[in-house]
């Protein structure tokens, strides 16, 4: 096989318009001088696809040693393998490779599926984390600087571990209480820690710098010349005719295009990553499939990038250029057309992840010969609109009205390079633009030159017509949820009091109530204390219970009491606030007293009274004063004394004046029965 072949086979596998190269292949050779081990390497390559990252994938993180390196374009959310993973004092060290080749920058740190706040010290403030986690990062310079933080717990990681040329991230976990463990870090050493982050710096066609960009066609362009990329000198794509058809991409990229919700777009952007072990050929697919892109080479030698653009076709090919045709048919066979098209696309407002876009259906079709669908990745596609602008292309190459390959005699070769020609065959009735979907030199003996074939399809200008209110369809909606991770309090509870007779007395104590868990993965837990102790004491509650009770209280005294769930693996709720009670162990007043009598006299009254027939009678409580309203009156007198029994107080040491008493019968909790009046009583 020669030189000239290899290079064809080459190009031809990345996915340059196949023998189309014909014409060019020999200023290339002469150009970039594309050895025959590049063709050779990628015909191996053919042999081991493996499968192209979801935007998911390079969010995930785990140890291992092999991983293959990935490197990351416009704006992505993604982690890595672990570079090194150790604890010491209960406070784990973790270094996580994030990707090869320097970042622009890193806009956000993730940890698990929490959105983490960090300051100017490295430490993370926002909940759960509360500065028990710490995160450093390199952005992937070509000489970076260590971790000294790490070196200076683990001397072995010493100042040559730099990590050049590979962003990453190093995280330290703090040690935390059991109660809190599967608060903060569920997963233990495997907390999951991302960024989200600008990625490659590539030279723009815009500004003509190395910047930051999410063009289509500055990241196409990146990849073909990048040494992490398919590696071909930039004198391939620098030709006078290729940096013309690279800068038309940008701009067309770079077109405002309007969106339902209001205001705009860049038409044509990317965002993702890949890995460098993947087939260029497969990279640069998923490229040029989110920006309806396709390399084609140019006459000079160059290799440009088309981004499709509806124009009228400068190229005629009549019955005069037409020498012979080959698989002409209305429209495409069953096997390969479609009216339902489904995709995906990567959505910021999903996590990041490849997200299922609205369909676009074709339903007088799906009436007319039922669901047939076609499924179209555009997983480097950032955002809904560009993918259905990209589905409503594809449905019309699912659906032409024409599809063949047409053999040309030498007029044909002004179509080389160019998207659309007009056909105008009246054999079949045909006089419409197609879009050409393969070049072909047909060369005859000699190895002259005679002819061209050209696979073609039709292509209307309305597939490039774009009406968002009408055909942007409906965004998936975002599916992130907040997770109330907080354990409930307990509802309905109270604390009261209830008795027991020991004897013939009566003991209080304490009654919790409180309503059903509302999961089982809830136990509750009671404490109570007096209030003014410290130290509370547990109280007893079995599974499925709604009541518990205290031991025995003491009379009078004021306790209060809480509630709180805690869960099966330990975590623990807050106590709800505390519920107080003074318990009186005998709530029955006694009797009134009786037979009461009093008698004034020179600073002193008399008073006497018979105590009721109670059996829980203990005392009378004597209240007096200088008006007849027993509200202000004051206690003077607490007289204990046995039920059914005479009893008298002498007041004294009182000034001259007119005096009123009330006499009340107490039991032994304070609990007191009507009062009796004495009426006036005159001291002098």
């Amino acid at each position: 096989m020669g030189l000239e072949s290899l290079v064809l086979l080459a190009l031809t596998s990345i996915g340059v318009s196949g023998a189309a190269l014909g014409i060019a292949v020999g200023a290339i050779v002469g150009a970039i001088q594309i050895g025959v081990a590049v063709g050779l390497s990628y015909l191996a390559s053919s042999l081991f696809r493996p499968d192209p990252p979801k935007p998911q994938d390079v969010q995930t993180s785990v140890k291992n040693p092999v991983a293959p390196r990935v490197r990351h374009y416009g704006r992505v959310k993604a982690s890595g393998p672990w570079a090194f993973v150790e604890s010491k004092n209960g406070d784990l060290y973790k270094v996580i490779v994030l990707g090869t080749g320097k970042l622009d920058a890193i806009e956000e740190y993730w940890i698990d599926d929490n959105l983490a706040t960090v300051n100017g010290s490295n430490v993370v403030t926002s909940a759960p984390y509360n500065s028990k986690v710490q995160i450093r990062s390199r952005l992937g310079l070509s000489t970076e600087t260590t971790y000294t933080t790490l070196t200076a717990q683990f001397p072995e990681w010493d100042a040559s571990h730099r990590g050049d040329g590979v962003s990453s991230l190093f995280a330290i976990q703090k040690a935390v209480g059991s109660n809190d463990i599967t608060d903060i870090f569920p997963n233990l050493t495997n907390t999951l820690y991302r960024v989200v982050a600008r990625g490659s710096l590539v030279d723009s066609l815009g500004t003509g710098t190395n910047i930051w960009s999410e063009n289509a066609a500055d990241i196409t362009r990146d990849y073909i010349v990048h040494a992490d990329g398919m590696r071909l000198p930039a004198s391939v794509i620098d030709t006078p005719l290729a940096a013309a058809g690279w800068l038309a991409a940008y701009n067309r990229c770079n077109e405002a295009v309007p969106l339902k919700s209001g205001g705009t777009e860049k038409r044509y952007r990317i965002w993702g990553s890949y890995k460098l072990d993947e087939r260029p050929a497969d990279v640069l697919s998923r490229m040029t499939a989110a920006c309806d892109g396709r390399l084609v080479p140019t006459a000079d030698g160059g290799l440009t990038l088309d981004i499709g653009t509806w124009e009228d076709p400068t190229v005629i090919l009549d019955a005069d250029a037409i020498t012979g045709f080959s698989e002409v048919a209305r429209g495409r066979d069953v096997l390969t057309t479609a009216n339902i098209i489904r995709s995906t696309f990567t959505s910021p407002f999903h996590d990041y992840q490849s997200t299922d876009a609205d369909q676009w259906i074709d339903e007088d079709d799906v009436a007319l010969r039922g669901e047939i669908p076609q499924d179209l990745p555009f997983n480097m596609a950032p955002s809904h609109g560009q993918a259905r602008r990209l589905m409503k292309l594809a449905a019309y190459r699912a659906n032409p009205s024409w599809v063949g390959v047409f053999q040309c005699n030498l007029r044909a070769l002004a179509a080389f390079g160019k998207r659309f020609v007009r056909i105008t065959y009246p054999l079949f009735g045909i006089d419409e633009v197609f879009e050409v979907q393969d070049f072909r030199f047909n060369i005859g003996e000699g190895e002259i030159l005679t002819g061209v074939s050209l696979q073609v399809q039709s292509m209307p200008s309305q597939a490039y017509d774009w009406d968002a209110m009408m055909e942007e369809g409906t965004a998936p909606i975002s599916e992130e949820t907040t997770v109330d991770k907080t354990i409930p309090l307990p509802s309905g509870f109270s604390f009261g009091v209830s008795r027991i007779t020991v004897g013939s007395a009566q003991v209080p104590y304490g009654v919790l109530a409180f309503d059903a868990a509302p999961s089982d993965a809830l136990i509750i837990q009671g404490q109570y204390k007096k209030v003014s102790d410290s130290d509370w004491t547990v109280v007893a509650i079995s599974n499925d219970a709604t009541t518990a009770n205290t031991n025995a209280l003491s009379d009078g005294v004021q306790y209060e009491a809480q509630v709180r769930f805690v869960t099966l693996t330990g975590r623990e709720g807050a106590w709800t606030p505390s519920q107080k009670v003074t318990p009186v162990a005998d709530p029955t007043a006694p009797g009134v007293v009786t037979n009461v009598t009093k008698t004034g006299g020179a600073g002193t009254v008399d008073l006497g009274w018979k105590s009721p027939n109670s059996a829980n009678y203990v005392a009378a409580n004597i209240r007096r004063n200088t008006v007849n309203t027993e509200g202000t009156a004051v206690l003077v007198r607490t007289e204990y004394g046995p039920p059914s029994t005479n009893d008298s107080y002498q007041d004294g040491g009182l000034a001259a004046g007119t005096y009123f008493y009330w006499i009340k019968a107490a039991n032994a909790s304070g609990i007191e029965s009507a009062s009796v009046a004495t009426g006036s009583v005159t001291v002098t």
